[in-house]
């Protein structure tokens, strides 16, 4: 083999040993957390949708989070139990979410899914009005 040949099939031998060790070294690709416990949403439902329907939550409702998620007390740190369904308000705003889905599957012909990419009519504003608990009457 002519010296030139040899030199290549080094440098090309070089060239492949330093590309598997740099794919070796890269940290594999973390997948998304899935979300847990979720009877309604979809656990492929994106980051984005769910901010927007815990915060339409917050906002229509007038509540935080702690409103349907425990709060444990860890020294000065409180850590919320966002998969817990102790509290009876999270399983209540399960029926709600399932309600207004319904609502709007049927009267505006606007199908929800658990991914929420569809905003509906009716949603929680529509009795609640920044409000826990809706005030009646509704109408007047």
């Amino acid at each position: 083999m002519p010296p030139s040949l040899k030199k290549i099939n080094v440098l090309l031998g070089l060239l492949g040993f330093t590309l598997l060790g740099i794919l070796a070294a890269k940290p594999p690709d973390e997948e998304k957390p899935v979300y847990k416990n979720l009877k309604v949403l979809s656990k492929k439902i994106s980051d984005d949708n769910m901010d927007f329907v815990m915060e339409s939550f917050g906002v229509q409702l007038g509540v935080n989070c702690l409103f349907c998620h425990p709060g444990r007390k860890n020294g000065y740190v409180l850590n919320i139990d966002y998969v817990s369904d102790e509290l009876r308000n999270k399983r209540i705003a399960r029926e709600m979410l399932r309600m207004t889905m319904k609502l709007n599957k049927k009267y505006f012909n606007t199908s929800l899914t658990g991914t929420m990419t569809t905003r509906g009519v009716i949603w929680c504003k529509t009795c609640h009005q920044g409000n826990p608990v809706p005030i009646l009457p509704l109408s007047k």
